[in-house]
């Protein structure tokens, strides 16, 4: 049955899902914030839709994860910068966007929610836990449910001119769902979506399992002189420097596994048992290998990547402020060592000159300061 569905974030995710939901029937809007539409939005409107290319990098077809296919489509709702139509209606609202940008979404949203929809967050970050402080903060006081998913199950990236290239997705995926009390009819309606969702133990759990916080930063941060330098060859067909299995090297690989093991070890405290980074990589993409350096390194969706030639690349600027940062607090919190989490947001915090431990999330923003272990596993399931 087809749902009405409001996607906002018109970003690479935003462009895919939006594309791939509007090809297999779904009534589909499609929304950016006014300050960014023209950028985002304007191509669209004057092709009258969106072109996806779903392929591997051998060129072989992949379907996309709602079932749509390669090729150009309308979008089948509206597409615009007007926040109360865009969520006035639908049954679903999907929350497509970067950590440093979601507040703005919420905010404005938050005055014409109804009863009854559901908001889907890709990805977790402590997102559902932060939308429901919010709209807290905000006096908003509607029956919804709030989840959020472990990943973005696309690995797309923009092309320009209303076109997108899908490279590579998620053969199973955690979703969560906040309240508890609304887990199983929301699971139940998000997975007729999405095949590929698994249900997880609660919100906790889709934010740890987050592969981003131990893969995305430590291959910007321990890799300056390649991305300042700027040295990637141009790919042309993505339009942009690229580069394979995020540069990865062995030593950088043992970082990341070590940010790894730290991040497990607080999942352990508040009742989690999370699969390790290599483990994650073998359910999304059937990666294989001994180490992670090699299961990396062997991944079919990435192979050819967009490479980070800056600073303020998304690796560091969402994935430390709202990935290591607030792992850091909540370690701290629950009494975990986390030193090797915090050197990494520190030095992050060092190269971009700016203070990720103000800008980013703290158990605060997301409800849960001065919980204990018992309390915050009370307060999520």
């Amino acid at each position: 049955m087809s749902k009405k569905i409001a996607v906002l974030g018109a970003g690479n995710g935003g462009y895919v899902m939006a594309a791939d939901l509007s090809m297999v029937g779904h009534e589909v809007n499609l929304y950016e914030l006014p300050e960014y539409a023209e950028n985002n939005l304007g191509p669209v409107i004057e092709r009258g839709g969106i072109e996806v290319i779903s392929q591997d990098t051998s060129g072989e077809e992949i379907i996309l994860s709602a079932g749509g296919r390669s090729g150009f489509t309308k979008i089948s709702g509206k597409v615009g910068s007007d926040i109360k139509e865009a969520i006035s209606g639908v049954d679903i609202i999907m929350l497509v966007v970067p950590g440093f940008v979601r507040e703005k979404f919420i905010r404005a949203f938050a005055p014409y929610l109804k009863d009854g929809q559901i908001i889907a967050i890709w990805p977790g970050y402590f997102g559902a836990l932060q939308c429901a402080k919010l709209l807290k903060d905000l006096g908003v006081k509607k029956d919804i449910a709030i989840a959020e998913t472990e990943s973005l199950i696309y690995n797309c990236t923009k092309l320009g001119n209303a076109k997108v290239r899908n490279k590579g997705q998620k053969e199973k995926m955690l979703v969560s769902v906040f309240p508890d009390k609304k887990k199983e009819a929301a699971f139940n309606e998000l997975q007729k979506i999405y095949p590929q969702f698994l249900p997880a133990k609660n919100v906790l759990e889709t934010t740890l399992v987050n592969v981003n916080p131990p893969l995305h930063p430590q291959s910007v941060l321990l890799n300056l002189y390649r991305v300042e330098r700027k040295f990637y060859p141009f790919d042309e067909k993505l339009n942009k420097p690229v580069e394979k299995a995020y540069d990865v090297t062995p030593g950088m690989a043992r970082v990341m596994e070590k940010v790894d093991m730290e991040r497990i070890e607080i999942g352990k405290r508040i009742g989690l048992k999370l699969n390790t980074l290599k483990e994650t990589l073998g359910i999304f993409y059937a990666a294989k290998g001994n180490t992670l350096y090699e299961t990396v390194s062997n991944c079919y969706a990435y192979q050819v990547q967009g490479a980070p030639t800056s600073l303020e690349d998304r690796y560091v600027t969402e994935d430390v402020p709202y990935g290591l940062v607030p792992y850091t607090l909540l370690g701290e919190q629950l009494g975990v060592p986390v030193d090797t989490i915090r050197a990494m947001a520190t030095i992050g915090c060092s190269v971009t000159g700016r203070n990720f431990w103000e800008e980013g999330l703290t158990m605060q923003k997301v409800g849960l300061d001065g919980k204990s272990a018992l309390e915050i596993i009370d307060f999520v399931e």
